[in-house]
């Protein structure tokens, strides 16, 4: 994790920013809303899991 930590306080930051600006009463009234955030998960996972390299490192990086 070296180097990557204020990365992840950063982000943990802006996402606590963005909580507390999101108007959750317009955004949990939507029905969309849910569907949208779990094809996003699976889409991601999917993504993720056909994927050869760990994250962070590119494919130059990796010994074949």
């Amino acid at each position: 994790m070296k180097g990557y930590r204020t990365y992840v306080v950063s982000a943990l930051m802006a996402l606590f920013g963005v909580l507390a600006m999101t108007d959750w009463n317009a955004f949990l009234s939507d029905p969309k809303a849910g569907a949208v955030a779990l094809g996003s998960a699976i889409i991601m996972a999917v993504l993720r899991s056909i994927t050869t390299t760990p994250p962070g490192v590119s494919s130059s990086d990796v010994e074949k």
